[in-house]
């Protein structure tokens, strides 16, 4: 297994894999505002140390949220 560095963006770890689609399981606030639970979004990439997920909504903003913050949608 290739090591994941930490400076830089990966499309898996895991076994998740870019273009998942996710639930949020409780809210994120940034800057740009707050992404609240319930909200479906969509993989865009994954930051490492510590892992992140990039997430995309539905208005097309970047999110970048703790892998614990949300929930695969089967």
């Amino acid at each position: 297994m290739a090591n994941k560095n930490f400076h830089t963006v990966s499309d898996e770890h895991g076994g998740v894999n870019v273009g998942t689609k996710f639930k949020m399981i409780k809210d994120h606030q940034e800057v740009q505002g707050v992404l609240s639970e319930g909200v479906e979004v969509i993989l865009d990439s994954i930051v490492h140390f510590p892992t992140r997920y990039c997430l995309i909504d539905d208005k097309a903003r970047i999110w970048t949220v703790p892998i614990h913050s949300v929930t695969p949608i089967p």
